[in-house]
């Protein structure tokens, strides 16, 4: 058994809970009127009463997830996603997806699987997609680290760092390595409610990856199934035998977007969405 407890995640003793606090916090009133999260990020739009409106893909104080077999191009999407919210010239390349109330907010990219080389090639692509440097773009590379000082710096990042308050976007790539037993209900349900805690405290929004189970539809372990209960919204990446990957809306708490198409261009090696008209 695994000796990593999510408790000890936290060095501050559990709080004592007010009750009567969480009763008129948690009711809800039928006859007021809630407004809805406003979005972060959108991807395509939808006509209603001869009016268009973006479809979320992302809300601001949620998570959504990249689902994706190993090679189908997961982080590609990211960093579309990644650009799409800079703005900057990322429209020009991938116009259906669009940022929203995204200005002098901090885009956070936590890359826990590859070296700094790696990984500050891809916060490169970023920034080619977006034509120029961004001072609110951070790219930080976690490998080398464990399970629990991942968790511990992100934390620490939401909470207490120079960031805090100011976080309009953070990627994880990904999701299962702040974790060393994916398979455990314990750990899975403690990172979970924690991507929640991350977003709502935060007012973010959080963006991951999770690997797809071998020869499955699934994402890895209990870690999989318990993000998909709870994000906003997940995609399954696939890249097919034309070398075109498609991204498919599987499950959203909003209205699913229309599947996109990209490829990656051999000159400059950018994700760039296929446009298809009828």
């Amino acid at each position: 058994m695994s000796d990593f407890n999510f408790e000890d995640l936290s060095n501050n003793a559990e709080p004592i809970l007010d009750f009567k606090q969480i009763f008129k916090d948690a009711l809800i009133d039928p006859a007021e009127e809630i407004k809805q999260q406003p979005i972060a990020l959108s991807i395509g739009e939808s006509i209603y009463k001869g009016n268009s409106y973006p479809i979320p893909f992302g809300s601001y104080g949620d998570f959504s997830c990249i689902v994706g077999a190993s090679k189908s191009r997961k982080t590609f999407f990211k960093s579309m996603i990644e650009a799409a919210y800079i703005g900057g010239k990322s429209n020009i390349h991938n116009p259906s997806i669009k940022g929203h109330n995204a200005d002098k907010k901090f885009v956070l990219s936590f890359d826990t699987e590859q070296s700094h080389f790696h990984a500050q090639r891809v916060q490169r692509r970023v920034l080619e997609l977006i034509g120029g440097n961004c001072e609110f773009y951070k790219t930080f590379g976690l490998r080398g680290y464990t399970p629990k000082e991942r968790f511990d710096f992100i934390d620490w990042v939401v909470f207490e760092s120079e960031f805090k308050n100011n976080i309009g976007l953070m990627s994880i790539d990904g999701f299962v390595d702040l974790v060393t037993d994916f398979n455990s209900l314990e750990q899975s349900t403690g990172l979970t409610e924690k991507l929640l805690n991350w977003t709502a405290k935060g007012k973010m929004h959080c963006t991951g990856i999770l690997h797809k189970n071998f020869g499955t539809a699934k994402p890895v372990g209990h870690v999989g199934s318990s993000i998909l209960k709870k994000a906003e919204t997940v995609v399954f990446v696939e890249k097919g035998d034309d070398d075109v990957t498609l991204v498919k809306c599987e499950y959203s708490r909003n209205q699913p977007f229309k599947e996109i198409k990209f490829n990656v261009d051999d000159n400059d090696w950018l994700p760039k969405e296929i446009q298809e008209f009828i």
